[in-house]
């Protein structure tokens, strides 16, 4: 297992999954019905990036009570928290937004943005509560000093 905690262990899928997002997106708005097609690439990288998140959570929590790497770790879980919460935002906003475009491809929408949306938010829980952990961590470790 890398020792190294950073958000780059899961970006890169995570990258691909919004520009198969996005270029679904774009191909519906230019009525090109190949833009499902691109949806479940969408997903099967979202899901990749959440599992790297959590492997790289478990490698966290491990060295969470090291004084010298615990702004890693906090620094770690504030960005993933950030990052997940705006895609859990974006696509429930996404979901929400094609409910009256039913007949257009929104059922396509909505059934893609709402599971990955609730996949996007097992991910930002872990970060806050890995947030939460980690500043009480560090509180801990400076009135010990």
């Amino acid at each position: 297992m890398n020792n190294k905690i950073s958000i780059l262990n899961y970006c890169f899928p995570l990258g691909v999954s919004e520009v198969f997002f996005l270029s679904s997106f774009y191909l519906s708005i230019l009525d090109v019905s190949l833009f499902a097609f691109a949806l479940p690439f969408s997903a099967l990288f979202l899901l990749i990036s959440v599992y790297l998140f959590l492997r790289t959570n478990t490698a966290a929590k491990a060295i969470l009570n090291h004084d010298e790497r615990n702004s890693e770790v906090y620094a770690f879980y504030h960005q993933s928290f950030g990052i997940f919460a705006i895609i859990f935002s974006a696509l429930l906003f996404a979901a929400l937004a094609y409910i009256p475009l039913m007949e257009s491809g929104g059922h396509f929408y909505l059934l893609y943005c709402l599971p990955m949306a609730v996949c996007c938010l097992i991910p930002a829980v872990a970060s806050y509560k890995g947030m939460k952990s980690a500043k009480l961590e560090a509180e801990k470790n400076v009135t010990n000093i």
